[in-house]
């Protein structure tokens, strides 16, 4: 059956793949929304409906969701995917930086998630598919807010499969570790907060270090790009999808481990690699 499909984020990383996957290998109609309309045009060109949309303008989440109804049809999968990384310690984040983290990966999915659910729940019907991450189960020093707001989304997932399985609708959770996408570049370059000097210097130095190999030595994004189109089309699929390695590990790890033994891992892991 034809569906409708709406992908949030699908500028670039795992939202353009997987929406250029779709487009080239199904007659699903694919709808696309990122913040920067001209960043689309690739996936207009292939046969997209593109919306533009900034994902903290709650109201312009309706109007858009409206506007795909009236032009599409109604929502039959959405995947939650637009999200950002922002890398600071606890202390040295600013306010405005650490609201705009949760207002992107969190109340910003969540008014999306929202927008979709009555129409759904009129129909019994439906699939919502979330861009969490191996985060959602770990932190580190440097990246507290983004893991906060990655393990916001996963319990937030987790109470709406059971709230809406009853009424037909799915939710599926797909979890990846690092891989590389243009997801880390931004975050090292553009949402790093800069602490050159100071009492957490050297240890945000050694974890931007270790970042930026850990980019350049993560797997690519076609495995997770294959998993998401398998979340939205497949007839049956899994409630949680972990799609690298360094996901699945992550996860034993923090169940596992006390947390002094974990915080030893980390922070070995992190001189090791950087």
């Amino acid at each position: 059956m034809r569906k409708v499909i709406w992908i949030t984020g699908a500028s670039s990383g795992f939202g353009l793949a997987a929406a250029l996957k779709l487009l080239r290998e199904t007659d699903h109609i694919i709808c696309v929304s990122a913040r920067r309309e001209s960043l689309l045009d690739t996936l207009v060109k292939k046969g997209a409906y593109a919306y533009p949309l900034d994902i903290t303008d709650y109201e312009e989440i309706f109007r858009t969701k409206e506007k795909i109804e009236n032009e599409a049809g109604e929502v039959d999968a959405l995947m939650v995917n637009a999200g950002y990384g922002m890398y600071g310690t606890f202390e040295e984040v600013p306010n405005e930086a650490m609201i705009r983290q949760f207002e992107v990966n969190v109340f910003g999915a969540v008014e999306t998630i929202r927008s979709v659910l009555p129409s759904m729940r009129k129909r019994s019907s439906g699939r919502i598919v979330i861009t969490s991450s191996s985060a959602a189960h770990v932190s580190s020093a440097g990246m507290g807010y983004y893991a906060a707001s990655k393990h916001s989304i996963k319990a937030l997932g987790t109470a709406l499969r059971q709230e809406i399985g009853p009424h037909g609708i799915e939710v599926v959770m797909i979890e990846p570790g690092i891989v590389r996408t243009p997801f880390g570049e931004t975050a090292l370059k553009n949402n790093y907060i800069d602490t050159e000097k100071g009492p957490y210097a050297s240890l945000m130095k050694t974890f931007k270090s270790f970042m930026l190999k850990s980019f350049d030595r993560a797997p690519s994004v076609s495995h997770t790009r294959d998993i998401m189109v398998k979340a939205l089309t497949d007839d049956r699929v899994k409630s949680v999808y972990r799609t690298t390695s360094s996901s699945l590990g992550l996860s034993l790890l923090s169940k596992l481990l006390p947390a002094s033994i974990y915080d030893f891992v980390i922070r070995e892991g992190v001189k090791k690699l950087r």
